[in-house]
């Protein structure tokens, strides 16, 4: 399988991938914006956190709707991914609060990180997938309903 078909491909894995891009940009976007503040302007830590994430949300809803997840961004998902974000800000900025006790401010953002991305691909992917925030439910709808839904390996096929 191509690198291109990777990304662009209907499977969980591709999905996957796709969350991983976009949450490598976001991630790249909020600890600049980290470091900007932490440093430049002289936020303490946890406010620096508070402020990047905020920022990067920003850019995230949008490549998670439109790349990612293959959607398009509206009322319903917007509450559901900023849901699932409030929630990851919260465990982010208290997970920092401990962490710049034992690494420092500088790094402890990125321990944070490795705890919260996890969490926040399950939240997200519920926010728009779930038919509660207007997503399709992947289990609730099969291939032969939704031909989007089938695998890179089954569209070969076809």
């Amino acid at each position: 399988m191509n690198l291109k078909k990777l990304i662009n491909g209907n499977s969980r894995f591709s999905e996957i991938v796709r969350f991983g891009i976009v949450g490598a940009l976001a991630t790249v976007l909020q600890y600049g914006f980290y470091i900007i503040f932490v440093h430049a302007v002289g936020v303490k830590a946890v406010p620096s956190s508070m402020i990047s994430y905020a920022l990067s949300f920003i850019v995230n809803f949008f490549l998670s709707s439109y790349f990612t997840f293959h959607s398009r961004p509206n009322a319903k998902k917007g509450v559901g991914f900023a849901l699932s974000h409030l929630f990851n800000m919260g465990l982010q900025t208290g997970l920092v609060a401990i962490f710049q006790q034992i690494v420092g401010k500088t790094l402890a953002l990125l321990p944070a990180m490795i705890i919260c991305i996890p969490v926040n691909y399950l939240l997200v992917r519920f926010a728009f997938t779930s038919k509660f925030f207007g997503g399709t439910s992947r289990a609730a709808t099969t291939p032969a309903k939704d031909p989007s839904l089938l695998t890179d390996e089954e569209s070969l096929l076809k």
